[in-house]
């Protein structure tokens, strides 16, 4: 009886103490992005990866939580947000109207879009004006997610498209069958060390005339969103944060990177 005591009571204390090995699950909706943010997973007993993905996920494992991602088409994951199938739903900005009366966490991540050039072409390309009659392969939407300018620019280039693939899309880069691309710089770098078979030695002109954009999660609880804010504290101040963006996108040649505002 005696032991029995001790064992009830050695199992309730690792449950009610703080660093217990017990985790509370949580389900959160995640978009159908590109790599290197959101990778699916292969098969049924790999994790779902990528760098935004990690970043949640261990933010939150600090706080004793274990998320399960639910990848879905990004307007679906609202969806499911508003009808409360998860507890959360990750890439979102606070004016948002499917988030209204939510708890939105602070920002955990940066997309950034460049018009994307061959260095050795000396291309000039200082504001969306420039890009008028080049060849341009965007990303799907990009006419959309760009600002008004710039739809009115590819509305008027009959050499413009937009693609699915971003690794299709830098692979014709790269090929030169385009000018111009537009990407998130940290999609470019991944793809750029993956492709086989492809010059991507070739140096490249980043062209800085797009605002960098960041995200926030919307949480239905308080205390767990909290808890995340807290948990990215932690991994930022700890440099864990850059060292997961820095696990998917690995050493790679220097670039030039031009922004026609400051002159960087």
């Amino acid at each position: 009886m005696k032991l029995i005591s001790v064992l009830i009571y050695f199992t309730v204390s690792s449950i009610l103490l703080p660093g217990s090995v017990f985790c509370e699950q949580i389900k959160l909706s995640v978009g159908l992005t590109v790599s290197p943010y959101v990778i699916k997973a292969q098969n049924p007993d790999q994790k779902m990866s990528g760098f935004e993905v990690d970043i949640v996920r261990e933010a939150l494992g600090l706080k004793g939580y274990e998320v399960k991602f639910i990848l879905q088409p990004l307007k679906r994951t609202k969806l499911s947000f508003n009808e409360k199938k998860v507890a959360g739903v990750l890439t979102i900005k606070e004016n948002y109207p499917q988030v209204e009366g939510t708890f939105l966490s602070d920002d955990y991540i940066t997309y950034h879009n460049f018009a994307v050039t061959l260095a050795r072409e000396n291309r000039i390309i200082n504001s969306i004006n420039d890009l008028a009659g080049k060849k341009i392969i965007a990303f799907q939407q990009a006419q959309f997610a760009l600002g008004k300018q710039f739809q009115t620019m590819a509305n008027q280039n009959p050499n413009y498209k937009e693609m699915a693939s971003q690794e299709r899309q830098i692979g014709m880069f790269f090929y030169k069958r385009t000018e111009v691309i537009i990407t998130d710089d940290r999609i470019f770098k991944y793809y750029k060390i993956r492709l086989k078979n492809i010059p991507t030695e070739q140096a490249v002109t980043f062209h800085d005339l797009f605002e960098e954009s960041s995200f926030k999660i919307a949480f239905w609880k308080q205390n767990i969103r909290d808890a995340f804010n807290q948990g990215l504290k932690n991994i930022r101040s700890s440099g864990r944060y850059n060292n997961i963006i820095k696990s998917y996108i690995e050493d790679h040649p220097p670039v030039k990177k031009l922004n026609p505002v400051d002159g960087k």
